[in-house]
C-alpha cells in the first residue's frame, strides 16, 4: 500500500479547508468566507484503492500579535515537518505575490512542494500565465497547478501530482476513519462556524468555544458548550435580543451536526461567558486546545 502525509499550507482564506473537504468529498474542516476560520491542524484521511492520503489542513499563516495568532502560526509550521509533500495554496486573484513568497520562504521543511493557484476562475487566462511565469522564475523546480476548488476544478490533478510522493507502508488509520478529530472537537468547530456566519466585525475572531459535554445517549447526542468572549459588550451581541441570536446559532449547529454525523442531536445547550484577555493567556489557550 502507498501512504503519505500531505500538509496544506498558505495564507488565510486561500481555500485550504475547502480543498480538504473536496478531496474527501465530506465535510471535515469548517469553511466560511472569513479569514482565520481554521485555528488548528486538522487531518483528513482519504482511502482510495491501495492508497491512503493523510491531508493536514492548517491555519492560515499571517503576522498577528495575539498569543492565539502565534499558536496558529506555530501549528501551521509544525504541520509542515515530517510530511511527504506540501501543497502551498495561493489565491490567484491577489494583486501581488510578494507576501506569498515571504510566507513560502519562511516554511522550514525539506518536503517537496506543489504550488496550487486556486480561484483561477476569478482571473483572466493572461493573468494566470503571468503568475505562473513569476512563480517559475523564483522557484524553477516547483510544480504549479491551476485550480478552482469551489468549482471542483483541479482536484484530480492535485491528487495525481501527490501520488508520486507516497511511500510503501502500512496505513496510518483504519478504513472508515475520516479525521483525527473527535465529536467534541467537531461540535466546537461547527459552533464557531455559525458564529462566523451570523456575526460580523471582530466578535467571532475574539471568541472561542469550549465543549463541556458531548455524549451519545439512547435519545441522541447531548452537547453542552460555552462560548467565551473577550469583551463584555460582545455578550449581548452573541445572545441577541430576547435570545434570538443564540437560538439561531444553536439551531444551525444542531442541523449541521445532525447532517454531518447522521445522528439525532438530543439537546444542545450553549452558555455565553466573558473572559477578558483569553487570547493572550497561555493557560487559557491551552485549556481551549490552542498550544501546550
Amino acid at each position: 500500500m502507498k501512504v503519505g502525509f500531505i500538509a496544506i499550507l498558505g495564507r488565510p482564506n486561500v481555500g485550504k479547508s475547502t480543498l480538504l473537504n473536496a478531496l474527501l468529498s465530506k465535510k471535515v474542516s469548517i469553511v466560511t468566507p472569513r479569514a482565520q476560520t481554521t485555528r488548528d491542524a486538522i487531518m483528513g484521511i482519504l482511502n482510495e484503492f491501495d492508497h491512503q492520503y493523510v491531508f493536514v489542513d492548517t491555519p492560515g499563516i499571517f503576522d498577528g500579535s495575539a498569543g492565539l495568532d502565534r499558536e496558529m502560526r506555530k501549528s501551521a509550521f509544525t504541520s509542515s515537518r515530517d510530511v511527504n509533500a506540501i501543497l502551498y495554496m495561493i489565491d490567484a486573484s491577489v494583486k501581488s505575490l510578494d507576501t506569498d513568497f515571504e510566507v513560502y520562504d519562511s516554511i522550514r521543511s525539506d518536503a517537496p512542494r506543489i504550488i496550487v493557484l486556486n480561484k483561477i476562475d476569478l482571473i483572466r487566462p493572461q493573468r494566470g500565465m503571468e503568475l505562473k511565469a513569476e512563480i517559475k522564475e523564483k522557484y524553477p523546480e516547483v510544480t504549479i497547478l491551476e485550480a478552482s476548488i469551489k468549482e471542483n476544478f483541479g482536484i484530480k490533478e492535485i491528487k495525481d501530482a501527490i501520488e508520486c510522493y507516497l511511500e510503501e507502508g502500512q496505513p496510518f488509520f483504519p478504513q472508515g476513519v475520516l479525521t483525527d478529530k473527535d465529536m467534541a472537537y467537531q461540535a466546537k468547530e461547527v459552533i464557531r462556524e455559525k458564529l462566523l456566519h451570523f456575526l460580523h466585525q471582530e466578535v467571532p475572531h475574539q471568541s472561542a468555544v469550549k465543549i463541556d459535554r458531548c455524549e451519545e445517549t439512547a435519545k441522541g447526542v447531548v452537547i453542552e458548550a460555552t462560548i467565551i468572549l473577550e469583551k463584555p459588550n460582545h455578550k449581548g451581541i452573541v445572545i441577541g435580543k430576547g435570545g434570538e441570536m443564540i437560538k439561531k446559532i444553536g439551531f444551525a449547529t444542531r442541523t449541521e451536526l445532525g447532517r454531518m454525523w447522521k445522528k439525532p442531536i438530543a439537546s444542545l445547550h450553549i452558555e455565553v461567558e466573558v473572559d477578558p484577555g483569553w487570547r493572550n493567556d497561555p493557560r487559557k489557550l491551552a485549556e481551549l486546545g490552542y498550544g501546550e
